[in-house]
């Protein structure tokens, strides 16, 4: 072979060469990139979910220095100071904040509305203390078959039922747990409840609350658990359909909501002591022991929602949490979530 041969072997050869180690550096260029920028994102999800956690932590603290002897939406688990009150930048901080080049805020959604702060357990129904005409009501407010009601009932009922041999015999066999709802989404195991029919209840319904007799706040309760708890409190005695409970509970959100019919607001009339059912529904004066029973101005059981994003990179992560609330206590962690 001749020199000039030879040296355009060598040429090509390390052309080759050259162009296979380019591609490698360009294959491990672009891979410490993409796992520099998965570092960068996993950093900035950690740094964002320890906002929201901040979040979490000011309202936890906001709970814990509650003097209120009533919970309502304006004030719910917490006191606002006057200057607060006085002055809506200050009382916006009191659920926001910026820290370590992000944002967090706590909130939570009331209708098409976004309200800032917590919100209680007792705004809805404990599907592990609710009778079950109170189901039953529930059930018929959204259209739905009521004897499911005898089925939650059954389920949450220690001792045997008449529907054990039912889950056994199931495909995918289970028992009927006879025990307290531990989550929302173990509704879905109870015999005649499908997707359908939870995603109707679940916004209106909690496996959170004292264990005793259900109580809900009239300060928070939305029209529609409202109007379910008349619906089931006037049924000794004359029952009232959906259409009539709706117009009743309308005026109980009227009158909660002071002035400037608007509720949530620094203006609301709160009930704080003895619930007077009658003066606001007069109609109704025979039920209304039946249904005060029900109801009550103080919760105990609070929902966090809170959100932490960072600036720059716009990635955001959530908590939420369940806490109670006893005076002079530390407020107690009875569920928390991380998305």
């Amino acid at each position: 072979m001749t020199s000039e041969k030879r040296r355009g072997t060598i040429l090509i050869t390390s052309l080759w060469i050259l162009s296979i180690l380019a591609i490698l550096a360009v294959g491990i260029g672009l891979r410490v990139s993409i796992e520099a920028r998965l570092a960068k994102n996993n950093m900035d999800r950690l740094k964002s979910l320890y906002l929201a956690k901040a979040g979490a932590t000011q309202a936890i603290y906001r709970l814990s220095k509650s003097t209120n002897p009533y919970d309502s939406l304006y004030e719910c688990g917490v006191t606002f100071s006057y200057e607060e009150k006085s002055n809506e930048d200050k009382l916006k901080s009191v659920f926001a904040g910026r820290l370590g080049g992000g944002v967090f805020s706590t909130g939570y959604k009331m209708g098409n509305k976004t309200c800032p702060g917590m919100s209680d357990e007792e705004r809805k129904i404990n599907i592990n203390t609710a009778p079950r005409v109170m189901l039953e009501s529930l059930l018929g407010y959204v259209g739905e078959d009521q004897a499911i009601a005898a089925y939650i009932v059954e389920w949450r009922s220690p001792g045997v039922g008449l529907n054990d041999g039912y889950y056994e015999s199931l495909p995918a066999p289970y028992k009927c747990k006879h025990e307290r709802f531990s989550s929302l989404e173990e509704l879905m195991l109870v015999k005649g409840i499908d997707q359908k029919i939870f995603d109707k209840i679940k916004d209106h319904i909690t496996v959170f609350g004292n264990s005793g007799n259900l109580t809900v706040n009239i300060n928070t309760a939305p029209k529609a658990i409202l109007s379910i708890i008349l619906m089931s409190g006037a049924s000794i005695n004359r029952p009232i359909d959906k259409t009539a409970s709706d117009i009743l509970a309308d005026r109980i959100v009227m009158f909660r909501s002071g002035p400037d019919r608007e509720s949530g607001t620094k203006d609301d009339v709160n009930f704080t002591g003895d619930i007077s059912i009658e003066a606001i529904l007069p109609e109704l004066s025979t039920q209304a022991a039946e249904i005060k029973k029900y109801f009550t101005t103080k919760s105990s059981y609070f929902r966090i929602e809170s959100e932490g994003t960072l600036d720059k990179s716009k990635i955001g992560r959530s908590v939420v949490c369940i806490v109670t609330k006893e005076q002079g206590k530390t407020p107690t962690l009875k569920s928390y979530r991380e998305y």
